[in-house]
C-alpha cells in the first residue's frame, strides 16, 4: 500500500500532478502571454509549482514569496531538479529589491494589487504585461460541504476576494486589462481509503471521535477519474491579465 502523506505540501504535489497544473487550465494563457526571452516573476510562489512551470518556457523566473517554509521546499526541489534559471527572492510584496520584469505572476495572493503602493511597483517593475489569478464570483465547491454537513461543520461562504476591484485599479493605473473566469477540477487525488480518511480529517479538522463514523462513509463522497481515486473540488476563479 502507498504510503499516506504526512503534510499539506505532499498532497498540494500529488493534485498538481494528477491535474498537470498549471498546464491545465493556465498553459495556454501563459505560452501565449510570455516569450522565450523574457524574465519572469512569480510574486507569492509557495512552493513553486507555478514558478517550475515557468521555468520551461521563459529565459529566467523571479520567485518571490515571504514564507521562509515554502521557499525551503522550493530550494530543495530545484537541487534534485538541477533547475538553475530560477531565483529564489524571501521578500514581502512590494517590499521587493529585484531586477525588473517582463511578465508578473500571481496566481492567489490576496491583496497583490490593491494598495497603491502595490500598484505602482507593479507599474514601475512589469517592463510589459501579466496575469492575476484569484478566486471568483462562484465559490469553489467540493466534497467537504456535504461531509461539512454531516459533521455539524456549516462553512463559510466565499466569492470574489477582489478581482473586479484590482481590475479597476489596474485600469486607473494605465494597464489595458481582460478578465476570464476559468473553471477547473482540483481534487485530492487518494489511493486509499486511509488516505481519504487523513486527508478529510486534515481539511476539516475533524477529531479524533470522529474518526470512526468518517471512515463508514468516506467512500461515498469519492469520485473516479481515469481510475484514480478524487475526493472532488471544483475551483472558479478570475483571470486578469493585463498589458502596459
Amino acid at each position: 500500500m502507498a504510503e499516506v502523506p504526512q503534510t499539506s505540501t505532499e498532497y498540494y504535489k500529488k493534485a498538481t500532478s494528477f491535474w498537470n497544473y498549471p498546464e491545465v487550465p493556465y498553459g495556454p494563457a501563459l505560452r501565449a502571454m510570455v516569450l522565450p526571452t523574457d524574465v519572469v516573476a512569480d510574486i507569492g510562489c509557495g512552493i513553486g509549482i507555478v514558478s517550475r512551470y515557468l521555468a520551461g518556457i521563459c529565459q529566467r523566473v523571479i520567485a518571490v514569496d515571504k514564507n521562509d517554509n515554502a521557499l525551503k521546499v522550493l530550494k530543495e526541489d530545484l537541487k534534485q531538479l538541477d533547475l538553475e534559471n530560477i531565483e529564489v527572492v524571501h521578500a514581502h510584496w512590494p517590499d521587493i529589491q529585484t531586477d525588473d520584469w517582463d511578465v508578473a505572476v500571481a496566481f492567489y495572493h490576496h491583496r497583490f494589487a490593491s494598495t497603491s503602493l502595490e500598484i505602482e511597483t507593479l507599474l514601475r517593475k512589469t517592463r510589459r504585461c501579466g496575469i492575476i489569478v484569484t478566486q471568483g464570483i462562484r465559490p469553489r465547491s467540493g466534497f467537504y460541504e456535504d461531509l461539512g454537513r454531516e459533521f455539524g461543520i456549516i462553512a463559510q461562504p466565499e466569492s470574489c476576494v477582489g478581482s473586479c476591484y484590482v481590475r479597476g485599479r489596474l485600469e486607473q493605473a494605465g494597464f489595458s486589462v481582460t478578465c476570464t473566469e476559468i473553471f477547473h477540477d482540483f481534487g485530492q487525488p487518494v489511493d486509499s481509503q486511509a488516505e481519504a480518511v487523513a486527508y478529510v480529517m486534515r481539511q476539516l479538522r475533524l477529531k479524533e471521535h470522529q474518526r470512526q463514523r468518517l471512515d463508514e462513509i468516506v467512500l461515498n463522497y469519492v469520485e473516479y477519474v481515469d481510475g484514480q481515486m478524487v475526493l472532488p473540488i471544483k475551483r472558479y476563479n478570475c483571470m486578469l491579465q493585463f498589458y502596459k
